[in-house]
């Protein structure tokens, strides 16, 4: 998997930890990746406009937004996440207003914060050496897409970093904490249907590989948000916005 991906992947996490809900949301996930690897154009290869957020969305950067079990998260970490969601939900033409996006972004926040804290618990730490190093391979992977995506979410690169490490954790509590797995029998039936749908979607060999990914990546996220769900039930959560 390129470094890269891990940006994408990031921005997808987003979208899994926010909780925002609906039938489609592994679809919306899938091509957010996507528009993410491709660099984010619009049809004729054009990039989007950038997506802001006005000076009574923002919140002061030393402003304590939520605290979760003591720890506080501020302003300076709620706004790109704030734009994020932002951009995500104009991407995909969601109508969501300024307050349920808010309520978005201190979920998002909340969980992500719940992950770092049980996983720091169960012994999982990621250095700042690791994620230099992923940072590092990212920028000379693509330092012009590194730059687009930080100008276009308004990131500097520590805010990056800490997005990044909040991925790396994540990506190694998942790995850590549950055993996925995906039967032949489930990838056939899961075949079956998309083959319902659509006769032209090519021979279950061929695709075998890539719906058992997607059915492991659905499971993992149903398990995941339990997990923060039974978390988040133990937590002791104070919102000041």
């Amino acid at each position: 998997m390129k470094k890269w991906i891990i940006f994408a992947l990031t921005l997808t996490l987003a979208m899994v930890l926010a909780a925002c809900g609906g039938d489609n949301e592994e679809d919306k996930t899938a091509q957010q990746e996507e528009q993410q690897e491709e660099g984010n154009t619009e049809d004729g290869g054009k990039q989007p406009e950038p997506v802001k957020i006005t000076d009574e969305e923002k919140v002061d950067k030393g402003k304590a937004v939520v605290s979760v079990n003591g720890e506080e998260i501020k302003g300076d970490r709620y706004n790109p996440a704030y734009l994020q969601l932002k951009t995500m939900n104009t991407q995909f033409n969601q109508d969501v207003d300024n307050d349920q996006l808010k309520q978005q972004t201190i979920d998002m926040l909340v969980n992500q914060q719940l992950i770092n804290q049980d996983a720091s618990d169960k012994g999982i730490e990621v250095s700042e050496d690791e994620v230099q190093k992923e940072f590092d391979t990212i920028k000379k992977e693509g330092a012009e897409r590194l730059n687009t995506a930080l100008e276009q979410f308004q990131l500097n690169e520590d805010q990056f970093k800490s997005m990044l490490r909040d991925n790396l954790i994540t990506s190694q509590y998942l790995e850590s904490e549950f055993d996925i797995k995906v039967t032949d029998k489930e990838v056939e039936d899961y075949y079956k249907q998309i083959k319902e749908q659509s006769e032209e979607i090519g021979k279950l060999e061929d695709l075998k590989d890539r719906i058992k990914q997607t059915l492991k990546e659905e499971k993992t996220n149903e398990q995941l948000q339990k997990r923060v769900d039974a978390l988040k039930k133990d937590a002791k959560v104070e919102t000041f916005i």
